[in-house]
């Protein structure tokens, strides 16, 4: 309306001219005027819209993170209900873990096994060394009989006996052969203390260490700090093991380092307008109300999404056939709320219109006149985005019949 009363300056000055010649107003005499008003009024609108787009395809978008159970068995237990809010590490459910109890109680028996022979095999050294030193005192108690018999033989005694001295000889033989014997003994036993039984030991713990995640996959917890929502589950179900079918899902929180951001779908043509930066505001319908209190929130352009949409391809047994895709695509920007404060306002999943506005011309038309009108045009536009906000609240009254 307001692009029409400013563009008929033509139509008002033909009628004056006509009405200071005292001819008379007709269709015909006034028609170029007619024309050129529509010209400029065309004109005008086409600038306006180009420098200052909008989309009524936005939203708030947010992320789930299902929740499926690791090994598939029967709920015991529901630790949450919906809408709970949970922080990583706090139990959802559990499901039934008596073979996986059963094989962490088995695995801790062999490691309990395993450290009893470690215990029985360091006593059995210390035997086995008394063993020793037992072989040793006898072999040097034969040693010392066989010596005081060579000297007799030396000395030509009539004490000396052949036979004595060759039973002494056997006897330090055989003490010897058990000294050796009962060292072998300690060193087969220390051999078995310091490795073989250390490594079953080691052996006998990772077993229990992997029956123990095995035990854990048993209760399912939280990754992620969140509110749980659409919680399907019931003591005495099947977990379910597919992503696609999940027991319960958590929408995270909204952090400081990663805020809610709208995301708006522009027309493709409107990517030489558009940049990282660019002043907007958005109106979302779940912040529309009668009031027009905190309904309309200043943001700014992050990001510009490089690629559109609809050209998007995969591995495929046909040839990509343009035509057939639907739609041209949008040209997806990334917007955020100038103040953080506003950030809590925010709905997740809220359909929102988006306003951008031009505040800083470039190229041929920077420092002109019509530069500085384009720029100052902006205040119609955010006029007629609050009148389109209105608009937005009767409809979703049902004044538009959408109810």
């Amino acid at each position: 309306m307001i692009e029409l009363l400013i563009t008929c300056f033509p139509l008002l000055l033909r009628m004056a001219y006509l009405r200071l010649r005292k001819r008379e107003i007709t269709v015909y005499s006034v028609h170029r005027a007619v024309f050129v008003w529509m010209m400029l009024f065309f004109a005008l609108v086409f600038t306006i819209e180009y420098f200052h787009p909008d989309s009524h395809n936005a939203l708030v978008p947010f992320r789930i993170v299902p929740v499926v159970a690791e090994r598939g068995g029967t709920v015991t237990e529901i630790a949450v209900v919906a809408g709970q809010q949970v922080k990583p590490g706090d139990l959802l459910f559990t499901v039934d873990d008596s073979r996986e109890a059963a094989a962490l109680a088995s695995a801790e028996a062999a490691v309990a096994e395993a450290q009893s022979q470690i215990a029985l095999a360091k006593s059995q050294v210390q035997e086995a060394q008394a063993d020793v030193l037992r072989a040793q005192a006898n072999q040097a108690e034969a040693k010392l009989t066989m010596t005081n018999l060579e000297k007799l033989r030396d000395e030509d005694s009539p004490a000396y006996a052949e036979d004595k001295y060759l039973r002494a000889k056997d006897r330090y033989d055989a003490q010897t052969a058990e000294v050796s014997a009962a060292q072998y003994k300690v060193q087969s036993l220390q051999l078995q203390v310091d490795q073989v039984l250390p490594a079953e030991l080691t052996a006998a713990q990772a077993k229990v260490a992997q029956a123990q995640v095995e035990e854990d996959l048993t209760r399912i917890t939280s990754n992620v700090a969140g509110r749980i929502d659409q919680l399907t589950l019931n003591v005495g179900d099947r977990a379910a093991q597919v992503a696609l079918n999940p027991a319960m899902v958590i929408v995270p929180d909204v952090s400081e380092e990663h805020p809610l951001e709208i995301v708006g779908g522009f027309s493709q043509v409107n990517r030489a307008v558009l940049h990282p930066g660019m002043p907007a505001e958005v109106a979302c319908q779940t912040n529309i109300n009668s009031g027009m209190k905190n309904s309309v929130f200043p943001a700014r352009v992050v990001r510009i999404q490089d690629s559109i949409a609809t050209g998007q391809v995969g591995p495929a047994g046909t040839l990509l056939q343009p035509s057939q895709r639907p739609g041209s695509g949008d040209l997806v920007v990334h917007l955020r709320l100038t103040h953080p404060e506003h950030q809590a306002m925010l709905v997740e999943g809220s359909r929102c219109l988006v306003q951008a506005y031009t505040t800083k011309i470039s190229g041929p038309l920077e420092g002109t006149f019509m530069g500085e009108i384009i720029q100052a045009w902006s205040l119609e536009k955010a006029l007629i985005m609050r009148m389109k906000v209105w608009g937005m609240l009767f409809v979703g009254t049902g004044l538009g019949g959408e109810g």
